[in-house]
């Protein structure tokens, strides 16, 4: 037998071995498998300890104006939105300074304590108004304060309020034009009370419009206010007064503007400031252009007591004295009114009528010689006339229908009487004619 065929049982008996073996090894005896426990690799890294991490604050910076640049320790940061904010984040503790700026501003410096104030800082800028205020004096100077010629004061000072709002500077600005606006006006209100024809409608609306603006920088001024509205009522009455009707013409609104308007600007006036002569003087006007001559005699008579030296008080006193048939008193007024101004031909010839109505037929020579001191007047041949119509002889109706129609043409823009008022007691003689 071959070496081979004797080794072939003892191959197989030892692979059976191994097999049991191996099965013996791998179940438990219930027959589960059975395997070793895995020992854990190790770690290719060891555990570290956990590292602080810093504290930050968030800081808000609020700015007025807004849009302004925000440096932080120097170096710009950024610029605040359009509500004037913004905002950094993880600001490590400690001091830092913030400026704040804006061109136009003076800039703004303060330092930072993060950690221990508050995180909102709030920055004011204040302008700086040097060249506005050199642009100011100079339009000043040169005599635009307002207007439609652009640039001028007014418009200026307008732009800096809404700019920079109500600072200390820009009040002053206010006052300052305000006061320089009303002076403008001031000569003319003077002379609408003491010497009417002399004024023109056109520079009557100019220091309107100039005591209109005045009132605009400075609302709270009530001698400005009282001035605004005296203004009103000269204009009013100086339109119905050329226009010769009972009521003038209308506004842009279409309302009507007369002595009712007058008057109610003139007691608003006196409202704001009871002291305001001329507005008391021509609301006595307005009073006895209404047929209220008594109320127009209280307003005269206070206005002498105010301007003593004003003529045309005295002369006002005078009328109205006439119109309630007081002549004795009439005539004191209208010679008291002369001792001021011996050669005004309007007191001479009122003087004249008063003193024919009193009585005096001398006055006659009064109203002739007021003629003579100024022919272009038309009062005295109104006043004249009167004298004429109060005739019993026809002959002198005829001169007094002459001299009315006379008077009426020289005085074509009613500024020395209405004529209304002539072209009725003319219609009164000429139908007493017939």
């Amino acid at each position: 037998m071959s070496l081979r065929r004797l080794l072939a049982p003892l191959t197989t008996l030892i692979v059976l071995l191994l097999v049991f073996s191996a099965s013996a090894l791998a179940q438990d005896p219930t027959g589960r498998p059975k395997t070793k426990p895995k020992t854990p690799a190790p770690s290719a890294k060891k555990p570290t300890k956990n590292e602080p991490v810093p504290i930050t604050v968030t800081l808000t910076v609020l700015t007025n104006p807004p849009e302004s640049t925000v440096l932080i320790n120097g170096e710009q940061r950024g610029v605040s939105d359009a509500e004037g904010k913004i905002q950094f984040e993880k600001l490590p503790l400690g001091h830092y300074s913030i400026e704040v700026r804006k061109e136009g501003y003076g800039p703004m410096l303060r330092g930072f304590e993060a950690g221990t104030e508050a995180p909102t800082l709030v920055f004011k800028l204040e302008a700086k108004l040097d060249d506005a205020v050199r642009e100011f004096n100079s339009l000043v100077a040169s005599g635009k304060l307002a207007g439609a010629e652009t640039p001028n004061a007014f418009e200026l000072v307008e732009k800096l309020a809404a700019r920079y709002g109500e600072r200390p500077e820009i009040a002053q600005l206010r006052a300052s034009l305000s006061a320089k606006l009303i002076d403008t006006a001031t000569p003319v209100i003077s002379q609408t009370a003491t010497n009417w024809r002399a004024v023109t409608r056109d520079q009557m609306v100019r220091a309107l419009d100039a005591a209109t603006n005045a009132l605009a920088l400075k609302k709270d001024d009530a001698r400005i206010q009282a001035e605004t509205a005296y203004l009103k009522g000269v204009v009013a009455l100086r339109e119905w007064q050329v226009a010769g009707s009972t009521e003038g013409p209308g506004d842009a609104s279409g309302n009507v503007r007369g002595p009712a308007t007058a008057r109610a600007e003139f007691e608003s006036a006196l409202k704001a400031d009871e002291s305001l002569a001329a507005a008391r003087y021509q609301l006595g006007v307005v009073l006895l252009a209404s047929g209220d001559a008594a109320g127009a005699e209280a307003a005269f008579a206070r206005v002498t007591q105010i301007e003593p030296r004003w003529t045309s008080a005295h002369a006002g006193l005078a009328s109205a004295l006439y119109g309630q048939g007081k002549f004795a008193e009439s005539i004191a007024a209208y010679r008291k009114a002369l001792e001021i101004e011996p050669n005004n031909a309007t007191l001479i010839a009122g003087l004249g009528l008063a003193r024919v109505m009193k009585g005096e037929k001398d006055g006659a020579k009064d109203i002739e010689r007021a003629m003579k001191l100024e022919p272009n007047s038309a009062l005295p041949y109104l006043n004249q006339a009167i004298v004429l119509s109060q005739s019993k002889n026809k002959k002198d109706w005829t001169r007094a229908e002459e001299g009315f129609k006379r008077a009426i043409s020289m005085n074509p823009q009613n500024m020395e009487f209405p004529n209304s008022a002539a072209e009725k007691m003319l219609a009164e003689l000429q139908k007493r004619k017939k």
